[in-house]
Formats: structure tokens, sequence, C-alpha cells
């Protein structure tokens, strides 16, 4: 309890009020507390409290007077302490803003009459800064749990003569379970868990925890029943260290590379039993070399010019053109032709070849086989008309069949053919309308486009395409057909079969995602996550602190994946880029400024320089002029030097540089220094001065896909 005379000199007092770093007043009571007490009169108000409230001198009036809402929101406060007798610490809302305050009520007495001080302090900015925190935990546990590679933190135990024994699970995320199969591993031991564990495994980490390098592996747990592919790492300064194990099961990626070879072992037994002639040939397809099968050309040595040596003269200008207009779209070749046999008879050959491409999706050859349909084409001249149906049902497959009488629009379908369209047989009444509404909506017309060119031009009607069932179900068909004509050449009427290819276009569909998105999506992301946790671990000797600068680098990295999703033309102002880093940082505006022209950065160089700005911002903060009285200028230009426009970016901080222990050269100084020049082809300079860092940035600005986008 402080205890104020009246006597006190009144100037020393007052200077000594005034001079208060916190706002501050004193109240009396207008009543009896605890009895009615109606208001509260102001005795003292120093300077700060009339800033902050933006008022006058209110010694001699009361709070109800100006402050009807404080006083209705305070007054069971104020009430409280000086009945109590107790000084008191209270944060509040303010009643009529979000402003957060740190209020110290201190009861008084003078002249036998009670008094409150209360000394105010405006504390939003650290109210705000701890609920960042917050949710910065919370995103950092919904990102580390959002990984679907296994991730978590070992500590390596030893025995007495130092050798690993076991290893401890000190944290892990949600996918850990699905890709090791080990239940609740968190505090637990690797032997507790599963005793037949493989020794190789505790050696490896054993290893790492005391060289304290990094190791990429793959290798088989017989006892876990999988495999894994393996990045661990060390954390800490020290050994033995804690290790960070980043895993995936690739239990299913070795099975399909069995499966593989396998396929490729049948592969060539089929090539050998097959009765068709299994070629390949070069990019233009001019050059023919045969692989196996049988020999319907004769005995040829090497690749040589098939077409003139092998199709039959007439055919010779037909062929090149079916060769030259599947080069130009890189299409399967799918051609019937003419060609001279080995006795110099004349026999057809109906020949398939499919473009095989290498990774800049350009044709390197093609691979197909031929079949002899000598004996087909001489049938069909002398079958009669009842077995012409049955004869291209032999010729596509005999799946799904079709007679459809061109001149009464009358259709007849197989049972098969009602399976595939979603019917049961004889449920409806076969027409032409029927049929193609159940063609989707985005093949119809090319299918329409394909039957009236196969019925002008005679030649045969062959179509992939896709048919919407009554169940919603969405099938792929491939369909072939023939037009038959009268004697005046007018078509009445076509026979046709179809199979059911959804399957293959399913496999097919998986082996480009397979090849596409998971070799470039998840390789990349998973390079790019461990390229960032590599660089980051030497800089940091505790976990916590190592967590947090990896998040706040994956967060940078992932601004600028969002960004990319919502920029036209897939590039990213450079402004707005610099001023989002900034705002995340809490940069205020009187602590820097930010200048240059409209740049659209290619997404490559924003994923680059958006780390650039979040290293510098975090430095700043921890070591330079934003975690002090300074202040940063960010500015840029562009220039043309030779045939490109190069951008050149410069960070300056205006302050007094704080000495720290830190010696190494830091994930940030690297890379500028190191990454700015081999990603993007140009400079980057780092230089601490007195007067603090100064950074610059040269590069030119090309047009440069995300890692994470396949097309780059």
């Amino acid at each position: 309890m402080a205890e104020y005379s009246s006597e006190t000199d009144d100037s020393l007092f007052r200077a000594a009020f005034d001079a208060l770093p916190d706002a501050a007043c004193i109240f009396e009571p207008v009543g009896a507390p605890g009895e009615a007490v109606t208001d509260w009169r102001y005795l003292a108000i120093n300077p700060t409290l009339r800033a902050m409230f933006a008022t006058e001198d209110l010694a001699g009036q009361t709070l109800g007077q100006h402050f009807p809402g404080m006083l209705a929101h305070w007054t069971a406060d104020l009430e409280r302490v000086i009945l109590g007798d107790t000084p008191e610490v209270l944060v509040r809302e303010g009643a009529q803003s979000p402003t957060v305050y740190e209020v110290i009520l201190t009861p008084l007495r003078y002249a036998g009459r009670r008094a409150l001080m209360a000394r105010i302090r405006d504390m939003t900015s650290e109210h705000q800064a701890r609920e960042k925190r917050r949710e910065a935990d919370a995103r950092y546990k919904q990102l580390f749990d959002a990984i679907d590679e296994g991730f978590c933190v070992i500590e390596v135990l030893f025995d007495a003569d130092n050798r690993p024994v076991d290893y401890l699970f000190i944290e892990g995320n949600d996918a850990f379970v699905e890709q090791s199969g080990l239940t609740d591993p968190v505090g637990k031991t690797m032997r507790s868990l599963q005793p037949d564990i493989e020794d190789k495994w505790i050696a490896t980490y054993g290893r790492i925890a005391l060289t304290g390098e990094a190791e990429r592996f793959e290798s088989e747990s017989a006892a876990l029943d999988r495999w894994f592919d393996v990045f661990a790492f060390p954390i800490g300064e020290t050994a033995p260290y804690t290790l960070g194990i980043l895993f995936e099961d690739i239990g299913k990626r070795k099975a399909m590379e069995l499966a593989l070879r396998h396929s490729e072992n049948r592969l060539q037994s089929l090539i050998e039993a097959t009765s068709d002639l299994i070629f390949r040939m070069n990019p233009e397809g001019t050059l023919m070399e045969q692989l196996g099968g049988k020999s319907l050309l004769g005995e040829v040595d090497g690749a040589s010019d098939w077409i003139e040596g092998f199709v039959a003269p007439a055919d010779r200008a037909a062929v090149r053109k079916a060769v030259d207009d599947a080069l130009a779209v890189s299409e399967p070749i799918e051609i019937e032709h003419r060609y001279i046999r080995p006795d110099g008879e004349i026999g057809w050959l109906y020949s398939r070849a499919v473009p095989v491409s290498g990774e800049d999706r350009k044709v390197t050859e093609w691979f197909g086989m031929a079949t002899d349909i000598t004996s087909r084409r001489n049938t069909e001249r002398e079958l009669a008309h009842g077995a012409q149906m049955l004869r291209v049902a032999s010729e596509i497959g005999r799946v799904g069949l079709w007679d459809w009488n061109v001149e009464t629009g009358e259709i007849t379908w197989s049972d098969e053919h009602y399976r595939m369209m979603g019917y049961e047989p004889g449920e409806v009444v076969p027409t032409y309308e029927l049929w193609e509404e159940r063609v989707h909506p985005e093949d119809r017309e090319a299918t329409d486009v394909r039957v009236n060119a196969a019925m002008e031009s005679g030649q045969d009607y062959i179509n992939e395409y896709r048919v919407c069932r009554p169940d919603g179900e969405v099938v792929w068909l491939s369909s072939r057909g023939r037009f038959l004509y009268d004697e005046q050449g007018k078509p009445v009427r076509m026979l046709g079969a179809m199979i059911d290819m959804t399957q293959r276009r399913r496999e097919e569909e998986w082996q480009r995602l397979l090849v596409a998105e998971l070799q470039h999506r998840v390789r990349n992301l998973i390079g790019m996550v461990r390229s960032v946790a590599r660089l980051s671990a030497p800089s940091h000797r505790h976990v916590d602190e190592y967590v947090d600068h990896l998040i706040g680098r994956l967060q940078a990295m992932g601004r600028t994946q969002s960004t990319l999703t919502r920029s036209p033309g897939r590039n990213v102002d450079l402004s707005e880029l610099v001023r989002e880093e900034l705002l995340v940082h809490a940069v205020q505006d009187d602590k820097c400024h930010v200048e240059g022209p409209e740049i659209a950065l290619s997404p490559h160089a924003a994923e680059i320089v958006t780390l650039a700005i979040h290293e510098l911002a975090t430095n700043s903060i921890k070591y330079g002029a934003l975690g002090d009285t300074g202040y940063i200028r960010i500015v840029w230009a562009t220039e043309d030097r030779g045939d490109k426009q190069w951008l050149t970016l410069r960070w300056q901080e205006r302050a007094q540089l704080r000495k720290t222990k830190q010696n190494r050269k830091g994930f940030g100084r690297k890379l500028i220094e190191e990454r700015v020049p081999y990603e993007l082809q140009g400079t980057g300079r780092f230089n601490v001065h007195d007067t603090g860092v100064l950074v610059e940035l040269e590069f030119p600005l090309v047009d440069a896909g995300s890692i994470l986008d396949p097309r780059s």
C-alpha cells in the first residue's frame, strides 16, 4: 500500500507523475465504495494518457462525463481493487476498440480518503504476436501432418561401448503409420515396436548420428514386409545427433519394377512365338528393321527402305501419304496395303505402328507389327452377303457387332453390343439416333465426321470414342466398320464391330500419370523439401529453432505456389511478391521503402526470389534493421543486356548491425550467393557493412516454369 501525503511537494510529484512512460491517472470514487459508487473523479492525468485518448487534462472531472462506455466497463474492477486494498494487473480489450490494454490498479490513501492510480499500457502488438505464434504452430502441425511421406525424429541409443543398439521415436507425422505400419511410435523404441527389426537399420542410423553426414538409400525390411526409400539427416550441432527421417514405402514401385521385367520377358517370348512380323522404324518412318516373328518379307538384314523394297508399286503413294499423315500428328500408323512376297506374288499386309517418344516428347522410333491378310482379303471377295457380318467380326475381333441398313435406318445389334451400350439384350429398339445419344458429347462431333468420311470414301470406319451408359458409367469403345455399296456406288449397308477398351485406356492413363505426375511432382516436391531441410539443418542447434526456420521457408515457397495459381499467365508480380513477404513479417510502412517498375517474374524466378526476401526479412528482424530502429530500402530496375532484359534488385538496410556469434554462411547467404547464379543464371552479392546488410541480385528475365510443374 502506497501512502500519499498532502504535504508532498506538488511540483516534484507532478514532474514524476508526468514523466511516467506509461499512461497513468488517479481516480477517487464518487460515493462510498461497496455501497453506492456512481462515478469516478480524475484527480490527476499524465500527458501520455492524454495523448493516448486524445483528450485534455480531465482533473476534477469524472469518467462518466467523458467516457460513459468505459465507466460501465471498468466500475466493477475499480471498486473491487479499492475495497480489496491490493494492487491488481488486468488485461482487457478496449470498450470501443479492438485494442488490448494492460492496466495496473494500485490503491492509494490521502487525508483519510481512498483513491486508485491506474497505469495503462497498450499491449495490442504483443497480444497479436502471441496469437500469430499460436496460428503458426497450428499451421506447422497441419503442414507436418499433411506431408504424404512418413516423417519422424529419432534419438539413436548407444551402449557403454558407443555401439548403436536401438533408437527412440521422438516425433512422427500422420503418414508415419501408413508408410511404416508401426502404430503409436512416439516415446517408444524400435525394438519394442518390432523386436525382429534388422540390425542394418540401427547400424545405419548409428553411423549417421556419429558422423553427422546425411544419407539417402533404398532398403528392404523383411520384419516389416516393406521396401523403403529413406533420407536420414542429422539435427543438432554435436554428435551423437538426433536424426530426422523422411521415408516412403516403395513396395508397390518395387513390385512394378519386377512386373516390368517379367513383362519385358513375356514380350520377348511373344515376339519370338508370334506369327506376325514385329518391326521397328526410324523416326521418319523410312527405314524398317525386323525384330522377330514371321519372316513375311524374306531374309532382310538390317534396316531397309521398306516402302520401295516391299510395297506393291500401285500402293506406294498411298502408303507414303498414310505414314506422313501419322508422322505429322505423332499418332499410330495403321494401314492395309499390297506387298511383294518373297516368291514374287502380291499379297495383302496389315501394318500398325505406334510412336515411341523421348523425354522431349519427340518421336525417337516406331514399334509395330505386320500381319499377312491375303487370305482375309481373298475371303472377303468370295464370301456371300450372308457371311459378311461374320467376316467383319472375325476381322475386327468378334466383340460387339452391328448391321445398319442405311436405306431403311434399321439396325441390328448383337447381344454384346447391347451390353456395351448399357442395355440388356433386346431392351430397346436400336436406331442410329439412340446410339448417337450414348456417345459422349465431347466425342460426338468427331464420331459423326468419321462415319460420314468412311461413307463417302469407302474406307474402313475406325474410331475410338466414349459412351455414356444409362447408369452414369463412361466406357471407351474401339469400333471398326465398313460400308457396302450398290452398283451405282450408293451406300446401302454398314457392318461393324467394336471392343471395350476401357481397361486398356485406364492402364495407359495410369502409366502416363506414373511417368509424368509421379516422377515430376513427387520427386520434385521431395527434392525441394529435402534440399531446404538439408540446407537449414546446419544453421540450428535445437530442433525447435530448426523447425521454426524450416516451416517459415516452406511457407514462403507455399505462398509462391499460391500466387502462381492466382496469377494469369503463370507469372508473378514482383511488387506483390515483395510486399506480401514484408506483410507476413509484420514490417510497418514507416520501416521500409519499396520501389520499382512493374515486373512479371517467371514461376521459377519467383520461387528463388521469394525465399531470398523471406531469408533477408527473417535475418533483418533477428539481427538487423527490422529488429531495431533501422530502415530498409528494396528497389529494383531493368536494363537491356544484349538480347535479354535483366533485373537488378537491391536490398539495403540502414541500422547499426548487431553482433552475433554466428560466423558460418547461413541458408540465406548461400541462397543469394550460390543458388541465384545457378538457378537464375545471374549474380548474387551479400555484403555486411557498418550500416547494415547490402544485397544485390541480378538475373535475366526469362520464362522458366515452376519446379513443381511437370510441364517445366
